[in-house]
């Protein structure tokens, strides 16, 4: 009796790993550098596929498929909202999405992948926006359908070894940003600003400069680039006035 329970149970362990498998191994071996896509410029570059591909893909081969995007409640001035994403106490954020699908013969299964929301040059983006959020919903989708299936797997090798690369992104004196304090965006907003031609020969650049390395508050920041800005506009009315 034992025998013959050992057996049943090997074969049908078997055929589970010969199912799986095999459902790993058909996408596998799909040809899938026709669909590559590049983005990102100087420095970096990153080459993926695109997440409507990957989702037709999935259609062909699977019964259904469907994703869903894990959602979490936060809680801003005394006001619960719903967000599609989950906020670290560095005011990073990562997604998570399920992917849920049935082949062929009925198995249904389901994985799960998360992303962190990075901003254009790859670092972790600090209060993303919409479009950052959607972006990486989109690349988590993709991940997921290829860690299932093995399509395009290659464009996720070494990742684990690039992020160990990753080191956190500083304000341009070299320290981290404060919450409530200036981001980094308009850090470098403010340092582009206090460059211009137009302040060349007056002290304003380096007033600009050394305020920044005071670590205003990131309203006093907004405040100093809507100046900076009507400065040079006002600059460049007096250059007009005088020709």
């Amino acid at each position: 009796m034992r025998e013959t329970a050992l057996f049943l149970y090997s074969k049908f362990f078997n055929k589970s790993i010969k199912k799986e498998g095999t459902m790993y191994d058909t996408l596998r071996n799909e040809p899938y550098k026709k669909y590559v896509e590049s983005k990102g410029n100087g420095n970096f570059t990153a080459e993926y596929i695109s997440w409507a591909v990957m989702h037709d893909k999935l259609k062909q081969y699977f019964n259904y498929v469907k994703y869903r995007v894990h959602e979490y409640t936060i809680t801003t001035d005394k006001s619960e909202y719903t967000i599609p994403y989950m906020m670290l106490p560095d005011g990073s954020a990562v997604v998570k999405v399920t992917l849920s699908f049935a082949t062929r013969d009925g198995d249904e299964h389901e994985h799960q992948e998360c992303l962190a929301i990075r901003d254009f040059r790859m670092q972790a983006s600090k209060s993303p926006d919409s479009a950052q959020v959607e972006n990486t919903i989109r690349r988590c989708i993709a991940k997921a359908g290829s860690m299932v299936t093995g399509f395009g797997i290659e464009l996720w090798f070494n990742e684990d070894i690039r992020d160990l690369d990753y080191r956190p992104p500083t304000l341009l004196s070299g320290d981290l940003p404060t919450k409530g304090h200036i981001t980094i965006e308009q850090n470098v907003k403010l340092d582009e600003l206090r460059r211009h031609p137009l302040f060349k020969g007056s002290n304003t650049a380096e007033k600009t400069k050394v305020w920044m390395n005071t670590n205003p508050t990131e309203e006093e920041s907004s405040k100093a680039i809507v100046k900076l800005k009507e400065k040079i506009a006002e600059l460049k009315k007096q250059s007009k006035e005088t020709k």
